[in-house]
């Protein structure tokens, strides 16, 4: 037989040739291949199509927040990209700021205000522009300083300034700062510790500060003043035998009757708990002298006895301390001198019941 020795069995068993069975199995690992392939083409595609629709739906939320932010701000978007605009950042911040800004040279000259010190100031659309700043302006120390009336009331306001540099030349950033709320607290705080809160009178604090001024003015301008101590007698019997009420209405009633008797410019104070003191001017023709107002605090204690119970009926014991032109007592001893004489007179009073 011809050919390899294997030729024969091939065509009688069906054998295919080695050759043919090789081809197949290429085709049967490229065809694989080719499937794998596309299943991984497709795979990646469907990862690409995956990421840009996440890269699509993370730029839609920035352009949303850019739109947000733009719309807050005024129109203008505050951030460029992925930094922020400083420049633009802190312009928004100056023209929205409810503290009022202005920028001032080395001559007091106004270079810039912002709207809340437009308002502050008074003036509008840039009028001030050009025009001198009025307010002290130290970097060292903040100032507080009365604006212009707005309304029935003038506002107060903290100044602050500091250092900058427009190129090469120097100017002052200043911040106006509305403290008038604080500021009416603070005098309210300071009226309370000055004020009794039983009778309204000023308390001993607040009447030596108002009669040291008041001696002070009396002796530049020659004018004489008496002080007059009181004191109200019995207040722990009435405290003991009716109650600590009945006892502040007796106070009450006491301060009352002072405020009747003396004169606007009088100064009256509850000076401890059942002492009462008065600094009165005397008047040039000695109308009102010393001796008068004591009759007529007396006459007005009669008048306010009539009306009460006789149990409930109140005294006090007066002493009276002068002061004249030339001299120059101390407060404190005019006080001392007029409580002496009040003792003196309750002592008296003692020994004639």
């Amino acid at each position: 037989m011809n050919g390899y020795p294997g030729a024969c069995c091939q065509g009688v068993f069906g054998f295919r040739p080695v050759k043919s069975g090789m081809e197949s199995m290429v085709r049967a690992a490229a065809k694989k291949k080719s499937t794998a392939k596309k299943s991984t083409a497709k795979k990646s595609a469907a990862k690409k199509k995956t990421a840009a629709k996440k890269k699509k739906t993370v730029s839609r939320k920035k352009t949303l927040k850019a739109k947000v932010k733009a719309k807050r701000s005024g129109g203008k978007p505050a951030f460029k990209g992925s930094k922020p605009d400083l420049d633009g950042l802190g312009e928004i911040l100056v023209r929205n700021s409810p503290d009022g800004i202005v920028a001032v040279d080395r001559d007091g000259t106004i270079r810039y205000l912002n709207s809340a010190a437009e308002k502050f100031l008074k003036s509008r659309d840039g009028k001030m522009i050009g025009q001198k700043f009025h307010y002290m302006v130290d970097p060292q120390r903040p100032q507080e300083a009365t604006l212009a009336k707005t309304g029935r009331r003038d506002r107060v306001a903290e100044i602050r300034a500091v250092e900058a540099k427009l190129g090469r030349e120097k100017i002052y950033i200043v911040s106006i700062h509305d403290i008038t709320e604080r500021a009416n607290m603070e005098a309210q705080l300071r009226a309370l510790s000055d004020v009794d809160p039983l009778t309204g009178l000023l308390n001993r604090r607040g009447f030596v500060v108002a009669a040291s001024r008041q001696l002070t003015l009396a002796q530049r301008q020659g004018w004489g003043m008496s002080l007059f101590f009181l004191d109200l007698d019995g207040l722990k019997w009435i405290n003991d035998e009716f109650g600590h009420l009945e006892g502040d209405q007796a106070l009450i009633e006491t301060g009352a009757i002072l405020r009747k008797t003396v004169r606007r410019p009088d100064i009256i104070g509850r000076y401890a708990g059942d002492e009462f003191t008065i600094l009165a001017f005397d008047s040039a023709d000695r109308t009102d002298s010393a001796d008068r107002i004591a009759e007529r605090l007396r006459k007005n204690l009669s008048a306010h006895n009539e009306r009460k119970r006789p149990d409930r009926k109140i005294s006090f014991s007066i002493g009276v301390a002068h002061y004249s032109p030339g001299n120059t007592p101390s407060l404190d001893k005019l006080i001392d001198e007029a409580d002496f004489k009040m003792y003196e007179e309750k002592r008296d009073k003692r020994c004639t019941r």
